[in-house]
């Protein structure tokens, strides 16, 4: 297939989420005169940080014919063991323990949805609730400050910094979407991912062990957490149970609204971006609008549910 034809093929799957975003920017551009300044939309960038993060953690897991609900609680699981371990110890040891943390989480996820054959949904349901309350035993309720810590200056410039004027935050937001890319398009882990959600028994048929390989995306997932927790908790300054309480359902939107298929086996990252934004532009311009929080919340649950329907008409129609 040559380049022109790849071209009109991705347009033609994509057209939609194509549309509506450029349908927002519109909107936006037309609603607010501060939505294009340099500021806001150095805003908009670094407020989608850790949801993109996140969401490539939780493409994965849908991509594989699952779901992650607990993308929330194992950030706020990162959030805080991040902040306490900069207190304790230096930026790589307080980072390193907190991907340990996150991917032991995801690597229980997984274990149980692929080992004892358990709906991944009532997995990371319970899961959420566990993690949730790891968050908050370990703080006492209390946030966690990492300001005087040692890791601090390393910590700020993640938050901060810039490099040739672009923030950090969207530095490491940009390296892990093209890490994640390649993952799935040129490694074996994201062929047999893609093969598993579309045809499991397929996959069991041509003798691979698709036990095994089913725990990939929960402990990506878990990964994920943990990168977008640090660049929550670095951007926040300090790690709080309460961050990612409504992660899962902006990441589902998200994921959802970028093309990919409940059912598994279909999607891509450059959906999952266009989804992130999506979502971000809607939230950024009812906040520019002043709106309050309850009707985003709103409107929310009005577009994952749309999104799920029009998912679930493309499916049986294709």
């Amino acid at each position: 297939m040559n380049m022109s034809a790849k071209v009109k093929g991705y347009f033609k799957t994509q057209a939609i989420p194509i549309g509506v975003l450029a349908l927002m920017i519109l909107i936006a551009s037309v609603l607010s005169d501060v939505f294009f300044t340099k500021i806001n939309m150095q805003n908009l960038l670094i407020q989608q940080a850790s949801v993109m993060v996140v969401s490539l953690g939780m493409f994965t897991c849908i991509l594989s014919g699952g779901i992650d609900l607990s993308v929330g609680s194992n950030l706020a699981v990162a959030s805080v063991f991040m902040a306490s371990f900069l207190n304790h110890s230096n930026f790589g040891t307080a980072l390193l323990g907190t991907l340990l943390i996150c991917m032991v989480i995801g690597l229980v996820n997984g274990f149980i949805v692929s080992a004892l054959q358990i709906a991944p949904f009532i997995v990371t349901l319970g899961m959420m609730e566990f993690a949730r309350g790891i968050a908050y035993w370990y703080t006492g309720s209390s946030p966690v400050s990492w300001k005087q810590a040692n890791g601090a200056a390393v910590m700020t410039f993640i938050g901060k910094g810039k490099i040739a004027g672009i923030p950090m935050l969207t530095i490491i937001m940009i390296v892990m979407i093209l890490g994640t890319m390649f993952i799935m398009r040129e490694t074996i882990i994201g062929r047999i991912t893609y093969a598993i959600g579309g045809n499991e028994e397929a996959v069991k048929l041509s003798g691979i062990n698709t036990l095994a390989w089913k725990m990939f995306p929960y402990i990506f997932s878990g990964f994920c957490c943990a990168i977008g927790g640090v660049l929550m908790t670095a951007r926040l300054g300090l790690g709080a149970p309460t961050n990612g309480e409504e992660l899962a359902n902006d990441c589902i939107a998200a994921v959802v609204i970028g093309g990919a298929s409940f059912t598994g086996g279909k999607g891509n990252i450059s959906g999952v971006i266009i989804g992130v934004f999506i979502l971000g532009i809607i939230n950024n311009l009812l906040d520019l609008l002043n709106v309050s929080s309850y009707p985003q919340m709103m409107l929310k649950g009005a577009i994952i549910v749309l999104a799920v329907i029009f998912s679930t008409i493309k499916d049986k129609n294709a």
